[in-house]
């Protein structure tokens, strides 16, 4: 009973902040992989998953390449937007075509113009030359996106093998294409060891989009409702917004065991921040 209450409750916050700004839906957004989550930790399909988070007020979702053809037609049906296609490509095991093409015919049917590139991990020792050629294949593949009037970025990554690990190996790949932005993702400057704000500050201009990821403290990585951990949020929030970030804001809370209740709380608090105040 006291979670539906919660549950109820927030609902209840969130329709009656939307429905004082009819004319601007907030661009607030969810991984796909979150709604099968909840309808797994719930015991529903994933329809009925669907629904109770457009019911919370989400309006769009990010949603994997090769995700799964009756997951999107289901977002589709219920007024999803697409906020963002995301395809895991290794560079570091050479040229990629095939997914490359796989990934450009998806963004061509399912209509995606907003993509995330994730470039794999290199191997421990991976040669200098070797990353500069990963690199290059990179903007090869990002200049083929643009190419075709899609917008394609990679995102600060939480492995250290990563090449878009922290700001300096995103800099680098930037040098090398003028395609690519950034997906900012709030959560994992820390685990870089990086300042969020100083890093939202530097990459600005480069930021397509974001992933509100929150953490429990600097020495506990594991995530949180967006807003209730260590990591700056709101502060995050009011500078894109104040700056003219227009894109949208997607939750990102993997680990949760309690999803439908997290994304009703992240829900809430990002919305109380987009919101003007009086």
């Amino acid at each position: 009973m006291k979670r539906i209450f919660t549950l109820a409750v927030l609902a209840a916050f969130c329709i009656g902040a939307v429905s004082c700004h009819r004319d601007k839906t907030p661009k607030i957004s969810i991984f796909c992989d979150h709604i099968e989550t909840i309808a797994r930790q719930e015991g529903i399909s994933f329809a009925e998953a669907a629904t109770r988070v457009r019911e919370i007020g989400y309006a769009g979702a990010d949603v994997r390449v090769f995700q799964g053809e009756d997951r999107i037609k289901t977002l589709d049906s219920l007024g999803f937007a697409h906020a963002c296609a995301i395809t895991d490509i290794d560079y570091s095991k050479g040229d990629q075509k095939e997914l490359e093409d796989q990934t450009l015919a998806f963004m061509d049917e399912k209509g995606f113009d907003r993509l995330l590139l994730v470039t794999g991990l290199m191997p421990n020792g991976f040669p200098l030359k070797e990353r500069d050629a990963a690199r290059k294949r990179i903007a090869d593949f990002a200049k083929r996106v643009a190419d075709k009037g899609y917008t394609i970025m990679v995102e600060d990554y939480d492995n250290s093998r990563s090449l878009c690990y922290n700001r300096e190996r995103i800099d680098s790949i930037f040098a090398v294409s003028k395609e690519i932005g950034l997906v900012f993702d709030s959560g994992n400057f820390l685990f870089a060891g990086q300042d969020a704000m100083e890093c939202l500050d530097h990459f600005r201009k480069r930021v397509g989009h974001v992933h509100l990821k929150d953490r429990t403290s600097p020495s506990n990585m594991s995530c949180v409702p967006a807003g209730t951990g260590c990591i700056p949020i709101i502060d995050i929030i009011h500078t894109l917004a104040g700056s003219g970030y227009k894109g949208w804001y997607t939750v990102e809370q993997y680990g949760s065991r309690s999803m439908l209740d997290d994304s009703a709380i992240s829900y809430a608090n990002v919305l109380e921040a987009l919101t003007p105040k009086k």
